[in-house]
């Protein structure tokens, strides 16, 4: 009996352990950022996460709204994934987004946030459903060689528009077969018109439901489309015949002056040239107001089925996971002094300069998402977007602009007057939406 007594225990242990090795699923989803190098760079920090708890987190490359909606619908919804705040409330208001508040009333996460993104982090029924996990402002990345080169002086804290478009205009090379530009002066993209606004004081009133082009943003606009139309800097069409994106222009030497996101691994890790950073010029007297910008961030599909890990590899991803380090959302990280220490090449290249500029004059994040009410904003972009596109390309006038807009918040009102008739809208959204509609002058 005893060979048969050992055979049971053995064949008792054998099954055990299957029961262990086979027990609940703890793989997590997360909707990461669709860069090469930032999964490679996440990937020995997964195992890391992994050893320690358990969880192992699944990388999706992030392809878009569309796609995400497209998931969600399907049942497949990642369980972590970005949203900006007119996604994140949409999907709130449908119940399909976990509700964090319960969780951060513990979680030391919540306390080491800076105060701006926990009153980011706030919706309209006072729920909070994603936590941002990036902040940043922009600059102007310049080719130091090629100021020096003309004879132009570096810009400082206190240039202006003025400087910049006399800059750009001076370092713009002409000379290519049939008078083809060489070099551009400077290229803003599109989107980083926002921020310009906000430096000549525009109005931008927060969570609006409708369009409007103030006086100062059409001046900004003015000087925009000057720059375009003087050869200094290259339309939309001109950078899509480029080719290039725009870190490769400046690195190219086809453009001299890039505006872009500060602070900005990418450039920190690959340009080679002779740069520099300058925070944004200011507009005549004014005093300035940096984009500072804490919206966005990761929110949890109410259809996890692990909230329990999705929350903690929120927690990760925020406040701990390596290649997100050091995050400037965290109140007790001494970032920029950090962010010297992980790309020694910032140091006295202005980086620390515009940041700390940012600190001090703060004018919050002007882009669209947070300008518009999160129900507005589709409406209106999708309106006026078109007339934005043909505006820089040259085939729309500012006038013609300005004189759409009517139009466009008209188209608004009809859609606000629809999403209130939809059955997935939860009571509390839609008595907030009626009570900004009814407000709203007509």
């Amino acid at each position: 009996m005893r060979p048969l007594t050992g055979i049971l225990l053995s064949l008792a242990l054998l099954l055990a352990g299957c029961r262990r090795s086979s027990g609940p699923d703890r793989t997590i989803v997360y909707n990461c950022a669709a860069s090469t190098a930032d999964m490679a760079a996440l990937r020995p920090a997964q195992e890391q996460f992994f050893a320690r708890t358990g969880i192992r987190v699944k990388l999706n490359p992030f392809s878009g709204e569309e796609k995400l909606y497209a998931m969600i619908a399907a049942g497949q919804a990642p369980d972590v994934f970005y949203t900006n705040s007119a996604v994140r409330d949409r999907l709130a208001a449908e119940g399909r987004l976990l509700d964090l508040r319960p969780w951060l009333e513990t979680d030391p996460l919540w306390r080491r946030l800076r105060p701006e993104v926990r009153a980011a982090a706030a919706s309209a029924d006072g729920g909070v459903y994603s936590l941002s996990n990036w902040s940043q402002t922009c600059g102007v990345y310049y080719n130091r060689a090629l100021f020096a080169a003309a004879g132009i002086p570096a810009p400082t804290a206190d240039w202006t528009w003025a400087d910049l478009r006399a800059a750009a205009k001076a370092l713009t090379k002409v000379g290519g077969p049939g008078g083809r530009t060489e070099r551009y002066g400077i290229f803003i993209p599109a989107h980083f018109i926002e921020a310009l606004e906000q430096m000549n004081h525009a109005p931008l009133e927060k969570d609006a439901l409708f369009l409007t082009i103030p006086p100062e943003a059409r001046e900004v606009y003015a000087e925009y489309l000057g720059l375009i139309r003087a050869g200094a800097m290259p339309d939309v069409r001109r950078v899509q015949a480029l080719g290039m994106q725009a870190a490769q222009m400046l690195e190219s030497g086809r453009v001299a002056m890039l505006v872009e996101a500060v602070p900005h691994a990418g450039l920190a890790e690959t340009l080679t040239i002779d740069w520099a950073v300058a925070p944004l010029p200011r507009f005549g007297g004014k005093e300035p107001r940096y984009f500072r910008s804490a919206s966005g961030g990761l929110s949890i599909s109410a259809a996890t089925k692990n909230p329990a890990d999705a929350r903690r590899t929120l927690t990760w991803l925020i406040g701990e996971a390596a290649p997100y380090q050091p995050n400037p959302v965290l109140a007790d990280v001494p970032f920029v002094a950090a962010w010297e220490e992980k790309y020694p090449r910032l140091r006295g290249r202005g980086f620390r300069e515009v940041w700390e500029l940012s600190e001090r004059h703060p004018g919050g994040d002007p882009r669209y998402f947070v300008r518009f009410a999160s129900w507005a904003m589709g409406p209106v972009m999708s309106r006026f977007q078109p007339w934005l596109d043909r505006l820089w390309s040259g085939d729309a006038t500012l006038d013609q602009v300005v004189a759409a807009v009517p139009g466009v918040n008209a188209g608004v009102r009809q859609d606000l007057e629809r999403q209130l008739r939809s059955q997935s809208l939860r009571p509390a959204w839609k008595a907030a939406l009626e009570h900004e509609l009814s407000a709203a002058p007509k």
